[in-house]
């Protein structure tokens, strides 16, 4: 995937950003390098792009969201006290989507959705359409969870988070969030079960 440079292509970047840790290229950031904050994108737009994709089960959408994360983050870099980047880029772009979708449920609720016409199908769109209806039944039934299991669980398998990493993200102890885990696999278990 392609993120937009944010530095001019004529520019190179200074020797040594790329080995320079996140905290070193935000204090770069925050005194106006966007040099060192390109540098940040490119480390970790696919992870950013990810979450929000992830998030708002639309990949699309979730490239968009990470756009308005990064410049979020751009517009914010004076507030980063340092310490945790990735934490704080991930509550960053959670907090983004979550606005987003809270947004988008107020949008819905205003709208009719008209009904699909009947089509007749081949074969293979109804194989791609039962693989479908599997996948949307599980992330139905993530989305069903509550708020602070799905984040547990999306940081932890979506974004392979280690649970020392979830827990500056969530505030919360790591063994919290390993049962937040174990909580939202057995609740997926059991809400799967009783659909099949």
């Amino acid at each position: 995937m392609a993120f937009p440079r944010l530095v001019h292509p004529k520019t190179a970047p200074p020797t040594g950003l790329a080995d320079r840790s996140d905290d070193e290229l935000m204090r770069l950031s925050v005194t106006g390098s966007r040099e060192a904050f390109a540098a940040l994108v490119e480390r970790h737009a696919v992870r950013v792009h990810g979450l929000c994709a992830q998030f708002v089960r639309d990949a699309h959408l979730g490239q968009e969201l990470a756009q308005d994360t990064w410049a979020q983050v751009w517009q914010q870099r004076k507030h980063y006290r340092g310490g945790a980047f990735k934490a704080w880029l991930i509550t960053v772009a959670r907090n983004r989507c979550r606005n987003h979708v809270r947004h988008r449920k107020v949008v819905e609720r205003h709208q009719r959705i008209p009904d699909a016409k009947e089509q007749s199908l081949q074969p293979e769109q109804i194989d791609r359409l039962l693989r479908e209806e599997r996948q949307g039944r599980v992330q139905a039934a993530v989305q069903e969870l509550p708020v602070k299991l799905r984040e547990a669980l999306l940081l932890r398998y979506a974004q392979e988070l280690p649970y020392e990493e979830m827990a500056k993200v969530l505030d919360a102890s790591p063994g919290t969030l390993r049962s937040r885990v174990h909580h939202a696999l057995a609740a997926l278990r059991k809400q799967l079960g009783r659909e099949t």
